[in-house]
């Protein structure tokens, strides 16, 4: 598994619950995060290297646990890297289902609102739903420090989420992997009756499907890589996933 940073840990838990038995590698893009400034290009040449590395630590499959790596470089890793890869997407489509006022919020980063595959998800499954495109400015950097709560972080969500209230959401779509460890602020500003949906649990189903019958070739156990200075990872991953683990560094 990959992402910019921190924020594909939310999917990396999903993934854990879903295939407890199997080993799984975590790889950190720190020292490009974040991707939702970077360029097409960029992101294209930091996913093939970081695939090829992870296939070449023996990965049977890759979890691409980034919505803006997945709308940039998906579809050239699929032909470019000779293993299963599953995507992620934001949750248009189940959201869109569901809406009962016809009107659904996205949480995104700027290029992933931008780019040609969101609007394409938009095209395909929003239906007659009207969808309102926000980005998440400045959440991915408290995401990745762990400042998930204290008065910084409910600034800067309640400046996307608070307006919203006045718009008559039902859905709440969060269609960026950091986005799920701000959800308890994002819970208090909106109430019980708004649905936030994040796909990482359908990304797991889909890693678990392609997965079915085969036993994994070595013993449960977790690495965690980071392409920047290992210490700042190590300090977070308590605070994101409860519990420590050693960080190696990846010189990508």
């Amino acid at each position: 598994m990959f992402d910019s940073g921190l924020g594909g840990l939310s999917v990396w838990r999903a993934v854990t619950r879903e295939l407890p038995e199997w080993p799984v590698t975590y790889l950190a893009d720190q020292a490009y995060v974040p991707y939702g400034s970077k360029s097409r290009e960029q992101l294209i040449e930091r996913s093939l290297r970081i695939g090829h590395f992870l296939h070449e630590q023996g990965a049977s499959l890759l979890v691409v646990a980034c919505n803006t790596a997945t709308s940039a470089a998906v579809d050239t890793m699929r032909k470019e890297l000779p293993i299963p890869i599953v995507a992620i997407e934001p949750a248009v489509k189940p959201a869109a289902r569901a809406s009962r006022t016809g009107r659904i919020a996205v949480l995104a980063t700027e290029f992933m609102l931008q780019s040609a595959r969101f609007h394409s998800l938009l095209q395909r499954h929003a239906g007659t739903v009207e969808v309102l495109p926000r980005p998440g400015r400045g959440w991915v950097e408290l995401v990745e420090a762990g400042r998930i709560d204290g008065d910084e972080a409910r600034e800067k969500v309640a400046a996307v989420v608070e307006p919203l209230l006045a718009e008559n959401v039902d859905h709440i779509v969060l269609g960026c992997t950091h986005y799920p460890f701000l959800a308890p602020l994002i819970r208090d500003i909106v109430g019980p009756d708004v649905v936030l949906d994040d796909p990482a649990e359908g990304s797991a189903r889909r890693a678990a499907d392609l997965l079915a019958g085969k036993a994994p070739q070595k013993p449960n156990g977790y690495r965690f890589y980071t392409t920047a200075d290992t210490a700042p990872m190590s300090d977070v991953l308590p605070v994101l996933i409860g519990h420590p683990y050693p960080v190696q560094h990846a010189g990508i």
